[in-house]
């Protein structure tokens, strides 16, 4: 019998009622728009239900976390939260027409119901809201115009990430340095932003909050990585993730790509990416399986340990307390284990 993932620290998500109360407050645009926005973010089904599949809210969870860590005030990190909250899924609504994926957490796409053009409103929606609720937040000008470089330059390597994820579908000599840069863009950018805009909105030297967004991006590139391990090698029981989809839909990802460096792994994929038929999903097990038994598992969760090893060399350098680190100790273990 599987384990149930293991719940978040408690003060992880202390604060998850007033923020989705707060996300709920700056998205009440009426009509169409306003029912799309709030499906996106899971407060309603298609049939305009009410609805409580909201999500994790890890990325804001995180930013408000770490503004009291530094001492900061829920009031002044909450627009950096709930800012941070709508970028992401800007991100995934736009990431969901590119990929044509047909559904996210057993729901159909926001695209499949309303259509393409009106989904990429949708998301341009949800970033503009992103800009406005940072621009209008009564916070110090000073950190105010921090948070806002913060989650513009993310948002703008998220974007490079998936220009450079699409790229990889049309090439098969990608690198393993390569694929990583791309996460770190893809996935670790708004991690990275979240510690940033909590250390900024908290009134810390800004010195401090980039070795703090340092340490999110190499925690985000060690989730991805785990993230990529579980898409194969996953308990689907546990993690609510499919173990075969990634390689059914020929995905490059990171036990793809250390596949292809070796002969023998690299005939098995190559083969399967070059198969018209589908296969089945007895076919998927005992692919993962000679993937494992070669060695591509251990080589995937060695460079998720790598990532660990430095964001911990970079927490050491913050000016944090035995028992602040062992805080973010704490948190980081739970992001990138928490689907075990």
């Amino acid at each position: 019998m599987s384990n149930a993932p293991a719940p978040p620290p408690p003060n992880l998500v202390k604060h998850s009622e007033e923020l989705e109360l707060q996300l709920q407050a700056n998205l009440n645009a009426d009509g169409a728009l306003g029912a799309a926005c709030r499906y996106v973010m899971g407060w309603e089904d298609a049939d305009h239900k009410v609805t409580s599949q909201g999500g994790k809210r890890i990325r804001p969870a995180l930013c408000l976390y770490v503004a009291e860590l530094f001492g900061g005030n829920i009031v002044d990190a909450l627009p950096g939260a709930l800012a941070i909250e709508l970028v992401h899924n800007f991100s995934l609504v736009h990431d969901e027409i590119q990929d044509q994926d047909p559904e996210r957490h057993h729901r159909k796409t926001i695209w499949r119901i309303i259509g393409e053009a009106q989904a990429i409103n949708v998301g341009d929606y949800l970033y503009i809201q992103a800009q406005r609720v940072l621009i209008e937040a009564a916070i110090p000008e000073n950190r105010r115009l921090l948070a806002l470089a913060s989650l513009a330059n993310a948002t703008g390597d998220m974007i490079k990430g998936q220009w450079t994820d699409l790229s990889f579908e049309n090439r098969n000599n990608i690198t393993v340095d390569e694929y990583l840069e791309m996460i770190e863009f893809k996935t670790g950018a708004l991690i990275g932003a979240a510690i940033e805009c909590g250390a900024v909105l908290a009134g810390v030297p800004k010195a401090e909050a980039d070795l703090g967004r340092a340490w999110g991006r190499r925690i985000g590139l060690a989730f991805q990585a785990h993230d990529d391990i579980l898409g194969i090698w996953g308990d689907p029981n546990t993690t609510g993730k499919s173990n075969v989809n990634d390689l059914m839909r020929k995905k490059k990802s990171l036990p793809v790509i250390e596949a292809l460096k070796q002969t023998k792994t690299a005939t098995l994929i190559e083969s399967l990416y070059a198969a018209d038929k589908e296969p089945t999903p007895e076919e998927i097990f005992e692919i993962a399986d000679l993937l494992e038994k070669n060695g591509i598992r251990k080589r995937c969760e060695e460079h998720a340990q790598r990532f660990v090893g430095e964001a911990e060399e970079i927490l050491e350098a913050l000016p944090l307390g035995v028992e602040e680190r062992a805080r973010l100790r704490q948190i980081a273990d739970y992001l990138i284990k928490r689907n075990v």
